[in-house]
């Protein structure tokens, strides 16, 4: 696939705003400018809760969305014209989200290639693709891996209708993390499919123990697509402190209890509870704050994307892990 800096690509909305300054309320801006490989068909893949897949194509109106965000469409050179506007707006890193398509890798070096200009830090999201195409994306510059795994288990991953196989996720995870190191993959889970808490733990445990992180996300049910469980907050504090646990080389059983219907802490946290607010900001690659992906300014905040807003709304989440405490 032919790949010049006229090739197009999706943008977030906030990532557009601060980049052209457009004049749109923010409650909280993006650090990290987010970008979205682009085909007017959307993604070959068949994601039952993803507005890019090939099975929403007959249910939407419109592929121009991703979770709850507007991703407008923007070629690369107005990107890349603008790489001083983008470093004195705050970004910290940009991200690249990949979607399959024919030639979709090719096209991805391209856009990489261009993208080193802006002279931000690279993060890439994207399908198992061999160990040599690894090699080459990591000599490119691209300095961490996201990986679209989002089920918590096989039978959820089968269910939503993931592309490849799960083993071959697993395997794509192992090289990742081989070829760009260990913490340099952070593996995505969405929250809601119809996980029970303990797998998803377990599923957690287990990428940590391969030597990826996770990136947390919570189900967010986008319209015209099936509905799915999703998840109440108390149980997304849940998975949330079990992640930050495990980035703090913690075992989550030991503190926390999972059983539906009993589900709070055993005993005391490894850190002050003060601490703990950690847990609640966006989870991700460094940089990535995703204001507002997966939820509404309104609430109920999952996952809080500063800390200035941790701060300001500090009663409302302690109370939420106090209450799991005294349970």
């Amino acid at each position: 696939m032919a790949c010049s800096t006229e090739t197009r690509v999706r943008i977030s909305l906030g990532s557009l705003a601060l980049l052209k300054r457009l004049p749109i309320t923010m409650f909280s801006k993006p650090t990290t400018l987010y970008l979205l490989q682009y085909s007017e068909e959307g993604c070959l893949a068949s994601c039952m809760y993803c507005s890019q897949s090939r099975v929403a194509g007959d249910r939407l109106r419109s592929r121009g969305y991703l979770s709850r965000i507007t991703w407008p469409v923007i070629n690369i050179s107005d990107i890349v014209k603008r790489r001083r506007a983008i470093r004195d707006a705050g970004f910290e890193r940009l991200c690249i989200q990949s979607i399959l398509k024919p030639g979709f890798l090719e096209e991805l070096e391209c856009i990489i290639s261009h993208l080193l200009a802006i002279e931000l830090p690279i993060s890439l999201a994207i399908t198992p693709v061999g160990e040599e195409a690894l090699e080459k994306l990591r000599e490119l510059g691209v300095e961490y891996l996201g990986v679209g795994l989002d089920a918590a288990t096989p039978r959820i991953f089968n269910k939503v209708g993931k592309p490849y196989t799960w083993k071959r996720y697993m395997e794509f995870i192992e090289s990742g993390v081989k070829i760009f190191g260990k913490g340099r993959v952070y593996v995505h889970i969405i929250a809601g499919l119809g996980e029970t808490l303990k797998e998803a733990v377990d599923t957690m445990k287990m990428l940590y123990e391969k030597g990826a992180k996770v990136a947390l996300f919570n189900y967010t049910h986008v319209p015209g697509l099936p509905r799915l469980p999703g998840i109440e907050l108390k149980k997304y504090r849940l998975l949330q402190l079990a992640r930050f646990m495990l980035e703090k080389g913690h075992n989550p059983y030991l503190y926390l209890r999972l059983d539906e219907g009993r589900e709070g802490f055993k005993r005391k946290p490894p850190v002050q509870v003060e601490e703990l607010g950690e847990a609640v900001l966006t989870s991700g690659c460094p940089g990535c704050n995703r204001p507002f992906y997966n939820e509404s300014p309104r609430g109920p905040i999952y996952n809080y994307p500063s800390r200035a807003m941790l701060e300001s709304m500090r009663e409302k989440w302690m109370g939420e892990i106090l209450s799991l405490l005294n349970e």
